[in-house]
């Protein structure tokens, strides 16, 4: 995901199924230390080249996420799934019904 035919020049990645409308929590960096300390153990030593390439795409899609899901320019995380399996609630790409808004970290990223 971190190829440059996958992610934007901004930092942005599709969310799921290629939707770049919407925005997810940004797991990517998980992932990427999933796979180097699979590697190390499997082979007992680590891609050290692959990290440190993921890393300046990483920081890009994290502060595209921050930017895009902080309304107030505090730095506070908020938006994505309320973890529940990808399932939420409420649709929070969409206004609520009565108004209002969501303020809220989720916490499972």
């Amino acid at each position: 995901m971190l190829q440059e035919y996958f992610i934007h020049p901004t930092g942005q990645m599709p969310a799921y199924e290629w939707n770049f409308s919407d925005v997810n929590p940004p797991v990517h960096a998980w992932a990427t230390i999933f796979l180097y300390r699979t590697e190390q153990a499997l082979k007992g030593k680590g891609d050290l080249e692959f990290l440190k390439r993921s890393f300046a795409k990483l920081m890009l899609n994290f502060s595209w996420w921050v930017n895009r899901k902080d309304r107030f320019g505090k730095n506070l995380f908020e938006g994505g799934f309320l973890g529940l399996d990808n399932i939420g609630v409420f649709d929070r790409s969409s206004p609520l019904p009565t108004g209002g808004h969501f303020e809220q970290a989720d916490g499972t990223a």
